[in-house]
């Protein structure tokens, strides 16, 4: 790793373009001459600025989804980098926290790059083409320091090609608020360029004026910047191109990602078997019956945030039947996650240590059940599995998933724009209308809606859509950072992942109480017995240290090769 600063900030700069590109010229003699003779090499080269999409290149703990196992809302079951952060146990050497670092500044050097060849090749591009080009470098430069900023804090900021070593080796930590500036600079520009739609179908996938302005709005959420964030928002809202699927429960499955009609999804990271680009998500989200490794999986937390559909938790609504805890709930609950009882491809899924044995729907017999921890130690700890992104019918080719992810959709737009403007104390239809669209809109989600009335508390209207985001985003990747910009990690981030009990009847499960945020509480949870026992399954302690894990360390390797590079506080 000792070239790591110079292969994130010049290297991989000057030879960044597609796959079909660098096959033809041998990468020890790198040159824009050689590589952009035509618009396609340049278009390839665009191409390229957006294989960092996701943090990492891992295939099976994928971002952002396994972002929300690291909090309070989920449980990764291995021992691994990603473990560590969600215990609070990570240092400078986890090496999930350095590759997100290398990879932003990959993508980073390699929109720098291509803006220069833009430049310099104008005269191959049309003018479409440039406006096109340069909006979607730029849309992805931002969007990589949105991460950075968003993990890191100050990081430095480099808006051309690193040509030297010297220069690689002595960058420092620009003030995070003039990053914040130039991302949203950027953003800017590449709304204001880029099309709000494409036409051809090969251009599926490209930033789009819509991408650009709702990127804007989440990192001006995430920021602080109410104002910003709610502008952005609406801009995507107003441009009516975007629209809620109808069917939530397919949302996250083949069928729905890969729905010509789907009209949800604004940005998303693309695999293909053509290209052998695949993930392992079936392997890691499914259940042990079909031969998956429950190693994603919600917490007891999780479920019992989800409102029955009257509208009220748990522990009010009268329609809440300890007997059938998952009836009568907010329809997301089991079309996000699998309870005991549901069925799950083949089987009917129970987690309780007696049952030994579950019903196998297709051969309508009874067979031995592999989800029941006395059967198999390493089934779903907590007692339930994910829905999302649980593709079923990759059952027999668990690590070759080749749909995609959704990064960007327009549920998350409308709670963004409902958040920002709460925080503003501008609470008006429009905020009400946002919330109440994404509870009654589509066809397999239908909850008791909101009255303007209902939000005439600030603090009241922010915990109702702090909710919904718990809720409608569940198992997308947005809990971990939502928890430290609310100031919330602090709490919720110092408490044990639990699971449900797997001894003794549901109905004498304990009762869960509500805290003054609106979130589960689980009274003498401290004095719980290990399992197996009645009490809610203590699965893993948790650690949030404040002061220091609201970001996290910059990367040992990289501080080696530059102490300019000043450490996080706390690490």
């Amino acid at each position: 790793m000792k070239k790591s600063i110079v292969i994130t900030l010049s290297i991989s700069a000057l030879i960044m373009v597609g796959c079909d590109v660098l096959d033809k010229y041998p990468l020890d003699k790198p040159s824009q001459e050689t590589f952009y003779t035509n618009a396609l090499e340049i278009n390839g080269g665009i191409n390229a600025c957006y294989k960092f999409l996701q943090e990492t290149d891992e295939s099976s703990y994928v971002f952002p989804i396994v972002l929300d196992c690291m909090s309070d809302i989920g449980f990764p079951r291995q021992d691994n980098d990603f473990k560590t952060i969600a215990k609070g146990e990570q240092d400078d050497k986890n090496g999930t926290i350095g590759k997100t670092w290398k990879r932003a500044y990959q993508g980073i050097g390699r929109c720098n790059n291509m803006l220069q060849v833009i430049d310099e090749k104008s005269s191959l591009l049309s003018e479409s083409e440039i406006k096109q080009f340069r909006g979607e470098v730029l849309f992805l430069r931002a969007y990589y320091y949105t991460r950075l900023v968003t993990y890191f804090g100050d990081v430095p900021l480099i808006l051309k090609s690193v040509e030297s070593v010297d220069e690689g080796l002595n960058v420092t930590r620009t003030p995070k608020d003039q990053i914040i500036d130039q991302i949203f600079a950027d953003y800017d520009e590449a709304a204001q360029l880029l099309p709000l739609t494409y036409s051809a179908a090969a251009d599926k996938g490209r930033a789009t004026s819509g991408t650009a302005n709702a990127y804007k709005a989440r990192a001006a959420l995430y920021f602080g910047k109410w104002d910003i964030a709610a502008t952005a928002a609406q801009a995507v809202i107003s441009s009516g191109v975007y629209k809620l699927y109808p069917k939530y429960g397919s949302l996250f499955l083949p069928e729905g990602l890969w729905d010509p009609s789907n009209r949800e999804i604004i940005l998303m990271k693309e695999y293909s078997a053509e290209l052998n680009h695949y993930h392992s998500l079936p392997q890691y989200l499914l259940s042990r019956n079909v031969s998956g490794w429950a190693c994603l999986v919600p917490s007891q937390n999780m479920i019992d945030s989800y409102q029955c559909i009257d509208g009220k938790n748990i522990a009010e609504s009268p329609l809440f039947d300890k007997k059938a805890p998952f009836e009568n709930r907010d329809p997301r609950l089991k079309l996000s996650f699998v309870m005991p009882g549901d069925r799950f491809g083949d089987y009917r899924f129970e987690g309780h240590a007696d049952s030994t044995i579950c019903y196998n729907y297709v051969t309508d017999s009874w067979v031995t059940n592999n989800d029941c921890y006395s059967v198999n130690q390493y089934t779903s700890y907590t007692g339930y599995y994910p829905r999302k992104y649980a593709a079923m019918e990759y059952k027999d080719k668990r690590t070759q998933g080749d749909y995609p992810v959704i990064l960007c959709r327009y549920g998350e737009v409308l709670l963004t724009y409902a958040e920002a403007k709460i925080e503003m104390n501008q609470i008006d239809q429009s905020v009400v209308d946002a919330i109440n669209e994404l509870r009654t809109a589509r066809d397999d989600v239908k909850m008791a809606t909101y009255s303007l009335s209902d939000f005439a508390d600030q603090n009241k209207a922010r915990l109702k859509v702090r909710l919904e985001r718990k809720i409608e985003l569940a198992f997308e990747g947005f809990r971990f950072t939502d928890l430290r910009r609310w100031g919330w990690a602090n709490i919720y981030g110092n408490r044990p992942v639990l699971g449900r009990p797997f001894k003794g009847s549901i109905a004498d499960w304990p009762d869960v109480s509500f805290d003054e945020n609106g979130e589960p509480e689980y009274i003498g949870w401290q004095n719980y017995a290990p399992h197996p026992s009645t009490d809610y399954r203590i699965v893993e302690n948790r650690l949030f240290t404040p002061g220091r894990d609201e970001l996290w360390p910059i990367p040992e390797s990289e501080r080696n090769l530059n102490p300019g590079l000043e450490q996080n506080p706390g690490y």
